[in-house]
């Protein structure tokens, strides 16, 4: 039940009843609650306009007086009388009361109501009066023109001129009643199409939600490979191309880690089986013969470094993608480094048939951690010679862009890489597979240095990427800010305070 409440279809409907109650209560209070105050204020406005038009008219066009006010009472149904102290200026009736009844009315107001109009001050207010055998609300202004001091050729005041407006409000309860009636048939409509519009909406949005829900329920079973419908609305469109994608990348990352399970457990059988082997045979044949034992026991080493060599390689990814690898920065001559690492590399009896050609600008400096930009550098040239071409060259160059910028890089002739899988060399598991291999590979790798250079990278925040072309080889390398002699010392004591 609880669920129910918070689901998106309860909420859709809720929200849109709730607008629609909201939308008829606002209708309620301006079109019936408000509509008689609204009605009274409008008809201020109109008597206040009235009496300033007069007022104007008194001092612009005296003469024209009595007939621009005759107007004015025809037109808005109104008693209007100018008057002094004495006796009445202009009088306009348009009511249905004579002008000795409107005198009467007015006589007989509120005592305290006539003493403002006795005595000079600008009174508005509103009265019921009899109208027509019923009760009906009137609205009275009064309103001083002139002073006693004024004088006029066309109209002869004696003392203070004042001008009265009597304005009737027109009884509106059935009109009131009207519109109430009429608004319920409104809010019935409303509501019935708020209910409606909200049951088709929810439904819309909700059930591609609750389709994409099953089938993402489908991924913890293993069930990578499949193919959700589109949907009209943006978001949900978008949230179905990402599971597809999502699914899709899941279903490859869990083959490339079969894979690589299956690779990592040959590599480990392979020289567990040989170091068994050869273990027996040191027992029970060579141990007496030197030649033999040394021979078999360093196989036992040699393999023994080949299981290390793989635990380490995922060791050091594991604690790249954790974040907890350590950082030893600091600033050393990249160019002289390269030259033994590369000399180094040559010894090695499994490339001896390769041939690693370097290329270096001298006195490179580089502010990095040596271990790691060395795993970098073996993890390159390994790489390159495993996928090299028949010439079994490897190219290793390290030259200056300008602007302060040097690159590292590592060219191989091999086959190259296609687009739809250059984008996942760097990604764990992963393996470009070579047909037909005319020879054999420097180092049975295990899938991770590629992923392991690329956390490293990312750690020292280098620049670095991979450009291929099919049929003409690979070209894997970083990009960093070249650190200038003068500074050197300094970055070096800033990077050991870093790791203090």
């Amino acid at each position: 039940m609880r669920d129910r409440l918070f689901s998106i279809r309860f909420r859709s409907w809720l929200m849109y009843i709730s607008f629609a109650l909201l939308i008829i209560g606002f209708l309620y209070v301006f079109q019936v609650l408000m509509l008689p105050g609204y009605y009274e204020h409008m008809k201020k406005i109109e008597t206040a306009e009235v009496v300033n038009q007069i007022s104007d008219t008194w001092y612009s066009d005296p003469k024209n007086l009595s007939s621009t006010v005759s107007k004015i009472a025809h037109s808005k149904k109104m008693y209007i009388e100018i008057s002094d102290v004495n006796r009445v200026l202009v009088r306009a009736n348009s009511l249905d009361k004579n002008n000795k009844e409107m005198f009467e009315l007015i006589k007989n107001l509120d005592k305290d109501k006539m003493d403002k109009f006795i005595s000079g001050k600008d009174v508005f207010f509103t009265a019921t009066t009899p109208r027509s055998d019923k009760d009906s609300k009137a609205i009275i202004m009064t309103a001083q023109i002139a002073d006693e001091n004024y004088q006029s050729e066309h109209i002869h005041a004696t003392g203070a001129v004042r001008v009265y407006v009597f304005n009737y409000l027109e009884p509106i309860g059935n009109t009131v009643q009207i519109i109430n009636n009429q608004l319920t048939l409104v809010a019935t409509v409303i509501i019935i199409g708020a209910f409606i519009l909200s049951i088709f909406f929810s439904s819309s949005v909700t059930k591609p939600i609750v389709r994409i829900s099953k089938s993402a329920l489908k991924l913890p079973q293993g069930e990578f490979h499949m193919e959700i419908k589109k949907h009209q609305f943006t978001e949900i469109k978008e949230l179905t191309e990402v599971l597809n994608l999502a699914s899709s990348e899941i279903a490859k990352t869990d083959g490339l880690q079969k894979e690589l399970m299956a690779n990592i457990s040959h590599d480990l059988r392979t020289p567990l089986t040989m170091i068994k082997a050869y273990a027996e045979m040191v027992r029970d044949l060579s141990g007496d013969i030197p030649e033999k034992r040394e021979k078999h026991l360093q196989v036992i080493i040699d393999e023994t470094d080949r299981l290390s060599s793989l635990v380490t390689d995922i060791l050091d990814l594991s604690k790249l993608q954790s974040g907890v690898a350590e950082m030893n920065c600091e600033v050393f001559d990249f160019s002289l480094h390269l030259k033994d690492l590369v000399s180094r590399f040559t010894l090695l009896n499994e490339i001896k048939d390769y041939q690693i050609l370097l290329n270096t600008e001298e006195q490179i400096m580089i502010n990095a951690d040596i271990t790691k930009i060395e795993q970098v550098v073996y993890n390159f040239i390994n790489n390159a010679i495993t996928y090299t071409g028949e010439d079994r060259t490897v190219r290793v160059n390290l030259y200056r862009k300008g602007n302060g910028i040097a690159r590292f890089e590592v060219c191989d002739s091999g086959e190259g890489i296609d687009e739809e899988n250059l984008k996942y060399v760097w990604d764990r598991y992963y393996r470009v597979k070579k047909d037909g291999e005319t020879h054999a590979r420097a180092k049975k790798g295990s899938g991770l240095g590629l992923s392991i250079v690329k956390g490293v990278l990312e750690l020292h925040k280098f620049n670095f990427g991979v450009d291929s072309e099919q049929g003409k080889g690979s070209t894997f390398w970083f990009e960093f800010s070249e650190q200038g002699e003068t500074d050197a010392k300094t970055k070096k004591s800033q990077g050991r305070k870093n790791n203090a």
